[in-house]
């Protein structure tokens, strides 16, 4: 078997099934192999090995948590979006194709903490 050297430090790409949070279904250096692959299984995305970052998705809305980060969460269907959205405390749901906010999640509640002096 040959060396593997010229692999190194190169990117792995994964299909993720459910939008970016289910099991990964396909892993390739090549992006727009992976990315045909992704056409096949409806609702998934591609993102790269390692990382929560969405990089291609063909659905209508995305979820980040900042309002101009890397999507997050991919879904055709907003309740899904904003459910996930909500779940990941401060978050946002765009529109996938103007970047637009469409919905923002509240933050999540902090902890009330009591400071005293001794």
């Amino acid at each position: 078997m040959g060396c593997a050297c010229n692999q190194k430090g190169r990117e792995m790409y994964e299909v993720v099934m459910n939008g970016g949070t289910g099991r990964v279904a396909w892993s390739n250096r090549n992006r727009p192999t992976t990315e045909t692959v992704a056409g096949r299984y409806p609702g998934s995305v591609v993102r790269k090995k390692g990382s929560e970052d969405i990089v291609h998705h063909k659905e209508a809305y995305e979820v980040a948590r900042t309002e101009g980060g890397p999507a997050l969460f991919a879904s055709s269907n907003l309740a899904a979006a904003t459910a996930h959205a909500d779940q990941l405390g401060t978050a946002y749901v765009r529109d996938a194709a103007s970047k637009e906010v469409v919905h923002t999640a509240p933050a999540a509640p902090v902890a009330a903490v009591t400071v005293t002096k001794d």
